[in-house]
């Protein structure tokens, strides 16, 4: 006599999917919030890559836009790596298609071309306000 396991229940397979396939799917997503989740393309290594993200990761809301650029001989805006210092260059949707995430290279600016300032150096004006990338948490 074989033994026989009862078949499982819904909400086992529930939690199981929502505990166990959810977080790594969340992490692939990344960190943003859910209003800032976006369904778009971006060019890499000459071909268009499409997917769900956040907003900052696509310059193309859709597959045909990016294939239009193709077509138009655009290239990849962070294939020439703008950004100094080890900074991180994502697309965007806004000019001039690029961002430099500096977080965690001592830099700040445009393209992590400025070194950020000590807390001591920095004088806090009215309208001065020290760089989010040179906040360290």
């Amino acid at each position: 006599m074989g033994l026989h396991t009862p078949p499982t229940p819904p909400m086992v397979l529930l939690i199981l999917l929502v505990g166990v396939l959810l977080p790594p799917l969340m992490s692939v997503v990344g960190a943003c919030e859910p209003e800032q989740l976006v369904q778009g393309c971006r060019l890499e290594e000459g071909a268009c890559v499409c997917g769900l993200g956040c907003d900052t990761v696509f310059r193309f809301a859709t597959r045909e836009q990016c294939q239009a650029a193709l077509k138009e001989k655009e290239k990849d805006p962070c294939e020439d790596n703008p950004c100094r210092n080890g900074g991180v260059c994502s697309q965007i949707l806004r000019e001039p298609g690029y961002q430099c995430l500096c977080v965690n290279t001592g830099y700040y600016g445009r393209a992590c071309h400025k070194k950020c300032p000590s807390p001591k150096q920095f004088t806090s004006g009215l309208d001065a306000r020290f760089p989010v990338d040179c906040m360290v948490i």
